[in-house]
């Protein structure tokens, strides 16, 4: 990055953080601390001067009415991007925290002093994808491009069913479920549109071979109502007693989703219409003894053999 670049950065820095070491600086825009004494030499020449203090805690630290920014935003606003960045780290997930922080110390720059800065703010993570960020980044921006640019990707994708095979694919589009990315699009091995989770890609290589997107995709064409299972769909009316009544009542399952609590006992009956089996049954599963499946007769018998397996599994006779 260019002298010039790095200095309007620095400025950013102790802008939005107030005092910094030159070792923290220096970190920060991954150069030497050399050059960071150069930089508050260059600025000095444009008449934009850094304070100093020496000892344990002293640094490098803008005068409060030097450089001022000006973007006009509303405190709410700011409230939000900062309750956002508490968000994205808490996920271990976002791929961009590192743009999205620098992005974030230009605006904590030009409204210093008026925003809270979060710490009265915690958010509890349950689980996370075990991913290299890193990776799947490069993965993303290659995959992206190769959309743009219409060029087909030869990729070693890992399938559940499959095992590791090497697959020619023309990428439609990019979306995330769960927390983790997918590329949708044509597998000339396959001869169907099919969707491939960037973490399941092991490895891949840009072909200089293009390709024609269909007019008429259309990624909505290819989920399901509540999953990335675009199958068949099911009416499901389930009763669910407590305390799942209540947790369940809390979320939206599905847009299309009906709740009719029972007073005297605060059960509910759930009905909706669903896709993606695995998911379905996996989440009836998880809430034990306390639902009930009253349609259709085919998910309860789904839910049979599971329980049957679970039996043998665990010996119950």
């Amino acid at each position: 990055m260019s002298k010039v670049s790095n200095c309007l950065r620095m400025l950013i820095l102790l802008k939005s953080r107030g005092k910094m070491k030159i070792k923290e600086l220096a970190e920060r825009l991954e150069v030497s601390e050399r050059m960071i004494r150069e930089y508050k030499n260059e600025l000095e020449k444009a008449e934009i001067y850094l304070m100093s203090e020496p000892g344990k805690n002293g640094g490098y630290y803008l005068d409060e009415n030097s450089f001022i920014f000006n973007l006009n935003l509303e405190e709410a606003e700011i409230s939000s991007f900062l309750m956002a960045k508490e968000f994205l780290e808490k996920e271990d997930n976002f791929m961009f925290l590192k743009e999205y922080e620098s992005g974030l110390d230009k605006i904590k720059a030009a409204v210093k002093g008026r925003y809270d800065d979060g710490k009265n703010q915690h958010i509890v993570k349950v689980s996370r994808p075990n991913i290299d960020l890193e990776d799947e980044k490069k993965k993303y921006l290659d995959i992206s491009s190769s959309i743009i640019s219409r060029n087909k990707l030869e990729i070693n994708y890992f399938s559940i069913n499959s095992g590791l095979v090497k697959r020619v694919i023309r990428p439609y589009a990019l979306f995330m479920y769960k927390g983790f990315w997918y590329c949708i699009g044509y597998c000339e091995l396959r001869g169907e549109i099919r969707d491939f989770k960037l973490s399941r890609i092991r490895s891949y290589k840009l072909l200089e071979d293009t390709f024609d997107k269909p007019i008429d995709f259309k990624l909505s064409d290819y989920l399901g109502h509540n999953s990335i299972f675009k199958d068949k769909l099911y009416n499901i009316k389930l009763k669910i007693n407590p305390p799942m009544s209540i947790i369940i009542s809390e979320r939206i399952w599905s847009e299309n989703q009906k709740i009719i609590f029972n007073q005297e006992d605060n059960s509910i009956l759930f009905e909706a219409t669903m896709s993606g089996l695995p998911e379905i049954k996996s989440w009836i599963l998880s809430m034990g003894s306390c639902v009930e499946i009253l349609e259709p007769e085919e998910l309860k018998e789904e839910i049979r053999e599971e329980v049957k397996k679970l039996k043998n599994l665990y010996k119950i006779y």
